[in-house]
């Protein structure tokens, strides 16, 4: 009877260490990259049940509008 209390004690303890323990770390991926300059989103949401919403989003292009740069010496 000894020898079933100790291996219970002990598949207890190894339970508790295991759920002691952190978890793995998360593994950084590349980043994501930026959209190009003229890429532009709608979205519209619609109310739903329950404070539920729909939602629907459209990508498209926007014009790009070149900047000017002004130099002047004074």
């Amino acid at each position: 009877m000894a020898g079933v209390t100790r291996w219970a004690v002990l598949l207890a303890a190894a339970g508790l260490c295991a759920c002691s323990r952190p978890p793995n770390p998360v593994v950084a991926h590349d980043p994501i990259p930026q959209p190009p300059p003229g890429y532009a989103v709608r979205c519209s949401s619609t109310p739903f049940i329950l404070n539920g919403y729909i939602t629907h989003c459209t990508p498209g292009l926007k014009p790009v509008e070149e900047r000017v740069i002004v130099r002047a010496k004074g």
